[in-house]
């Protein structure tokens, strides 16, 4: 399906058309919530849910998000071959790629004088004495985005790193605590954050929503129901969703301004 309409200006018929066409595709393949749809204009960024009219006026008063160029929001189904390869597409670009981002966050950039020594030395230090497949830099990051596409509490990814850093060679680089592979991430900006959402995808717990307790979309509400009576728990009771956002580097940005990078990404 062509969408070079997304690129077009607004006030032109190929947007108009370019938007009904969207429209009509949601309508018949997006999951809808009360009749409301995950919209893709630029201020909603598919975290909030308008209906069909809405988002409809969201496209033409703030335009559509140009790098969604794959609905999987609203339906669309990615080959198997193409969503099986995105992770590990992303790692090994970021890896491949190490020296460019270092040299874009700045020496100047980093908080310490000698900090930006020590991601070099972790970017080229191998994981243990002849290991030529992994750095520990590399190796830390494979091993930290397991550990937030799972869901992993730091003490089970603590627990792992201790397991790892046994069965390694001696001599091995492998942070041993979750607090050690921190430290050789987030110099990067590398560390995840973990953020509230409705469980029915409706909102994000961000920004105006921060505050909360119940979806203004569904009315669902923000926490886990307690097992024993099936009511809700209180304030400080487990949220209901939880997803984990990766926040990226203007390198890492810069690999979906590439139309065969961005392609293989989504």
């Amino acid at each position: 399906m062509d969408r070079s309409w997304m690129n077009a200006r607004r006030i032109s018929k190929e947007y108009e058309k370019g938007v009904s066409v969207f429209l009509q595709y949601v309508k018949e393949n997006a999951k809808s919530v009360n009749g409301t749809y995950f919209c893709p204009c630029v201020r909603c960024a598919n975290q909030i849910r308008q209906d069909l009219g809405n988002l409809h006026d969201h496209l033409f008063m703030f335009g559509i998000t140009k790098s969604y160029t794959v609905w999987t929001w609203h339906g669309e189904i990615l080959d198997q071959p193409m969503m099986s390869r995105g992770t590990n597409y992303v790692e090994q670009w970021m890896i491949d790629h190490l020296e460019d981002m270092i040299r874009d966050v700045g020496e100047n950039n980093f908080l310490r004088a000698n900090l930006y020594n020590f991601v070099i030395n972790d970017s080229e230090q191998p994981l243990y004495p002849g290991c030529t497949n992994f750095t520990r830099f590399s190796a830390t990051l494979k091993l930290f985005s397991l550990k937030a596409r799972n869901g992993w509490t730091d003490k089970s990814f603590t627990e792992l790193l201790e397991l790892l850093k046994e069965m390694l060679p001696e001599n091995n680089t492998l942070p041993i605590r979750n607090y050690e592979a921190k430290k050789v991430l987030c110099p990067m900006g590398l560390e995840y954050q973990k953020i509230h959402a409705c469980p029915n995808d409706c909102v994000l717990y961000i920004k105006e929503f921060a505050s909360l307790k119940h979806c203004p979309t569904c009315g669902l509400s923000c926490f886990k129901k307690k097992r024993d009576n099936n009511t809700e728990e209180g304030n400080d009771g487990a949220p209901g969703k939880v997803m984990w956002y990766l926040p990226i580097i203007p390198r890492f940005k810069r690999m979906f301004s590439v139309k065969e990078d961005a392609k293989n990404l989504k």
